[in-house]
């Protein structure tokens, strides 16, 4: 006798928990799934495909100052998972401004930046910075005709 209450009582929870379940869309929800009639992914947001990031890519700017006309040999690399780029010259026109567009589509779209920039002919101090989104990230100045500036932000996660 004592079996057969468990039974009924275990086909009453079963029951019920099939009732409340089929009554929240779970089962239907669970069979659309597995027979394929219902939408296979979500539909992406409006405006798009799904396969654009948020539209709002991450700008980097590099900039060189001098009190000489030309710098000497420069490089500015923009480290990103996805999309890292570069910029070298032998010498370049002062004031200089480079700016860099970074997507962020990725999780952490952005690893770093280093500027590295030789003093000009006729130069008595060399200056970097770096800007991320407008906010001065990086700077460094260097004195001396035959200095080098060298800028770098890089991405740290933690306490610094």
């Amino acid at each position: 006798m004592k079996a057969l209450r468990k039974t009924i009582l275990a086909v009453a929870m079963v029951g019920g928990l099939t009732v409340a379940a089929s009554g929240c869309g779970v089962i239907d929800d669970t069979i659309e799934g597995l027979t394929a009639t219902g939408p296979a992914t979500p539909a992406p947001p409006a405006g798009g495909d799904g396969s654009e990031g948020t539209g709002t890519d991450i700008v980097v700017t590099a900039i060189v100052t001098s009190d000489a006309a030309k710098t000497g040999e420069i490089s500015v690399t923009v480290d990103a998972p996805r999309d890292s780029q570069s910029f070298a010259e032998d010498s370049v026109e002062l004031p200089f401004e480079h700016e860099f567009s970074v997507p962020t589509d990725v999780a952490f779209p952005f690893r770093g930046s280093r500027i590295e920039v030789d003093a000009g002919p006729g130069a008595t101090w060399i200056e970097c910075r770096i800007l991320v989104d407008g906010e001065e990230v990086a700077t460094h100045r260097a004195e001396g005709g035959a200095s080098t500036a060298v800028c770098e932000r890089r991405l740290q996660l933690g306490p610094s």
